[in-house]
């Protein structure tokens, strides 16, 4: 929980990717995928550039940084609404909209990129961060992702 705290506060002063990021970007992703990334906030963006830089490891374990959450793009809402629907959802208060698509985004973002044709490593992250290793992955990329987006 402590780590989104931080999330939070991140959020508030993200920056922008620099030119120089952005093309780091661009060139880990194909171009469907691409347009998955940069259609997330800034925020987001910043996040999952820093969970790339922090995983290393080889173009999978990027691809994954890159795009674990991809699903929040659908319920558009800011840091404060993320919030609360996050509490709401870890207090078992339930929730419609917006919030309930938000909380869902791991499986709404699994989905996305499955028809976006990303890797099994990405979609498996997406969906199933940040639980157990599911079969089928590897558990030395998925500690590494895991530490890295807790951070």
């Amino acid at each position: 929980m402590t780590h989104l705290v931080r999330r939070f506060f991140g959020s508030l002063r993200a920056r922008s990717l620099t030119p120089y990021e952005q093309a780091e970007v661009h060139d880990a992703l194909e171009r469907d995928l691409r347009r998955l990334f940069f259609a997330q906030a800034v925020p987001d963006q910043r996040h999952a550039f820093e969970v790339a830089k922090r995983a290393g490891g080889g173009s999978e374990r990027t691809e994954a940084a890159l795009l674990h959450d991809v699903g929040k793009t659908v319920s558009d809402l800011g840091a404060f609404s993320r919030s609360f629907a996050t509490i709401c959802a870890v207090i078992g208060v339930p929730v419609r909209g917006d919030w309930l698509t938000y909380v869902h985004h791991g499986d709404i973002g699994a989905h996305m990129l499955e028809a976006a044709g990303a890797g099994q490593l990405t979609v498996s992250f997406a969906l199933s961060h940040p639980g157990p290793v599911p079969e089928g992955i590897d558990p030395t990329d998925w500690r590494a992702l895991a530490v890295a987006d807790d951070a």
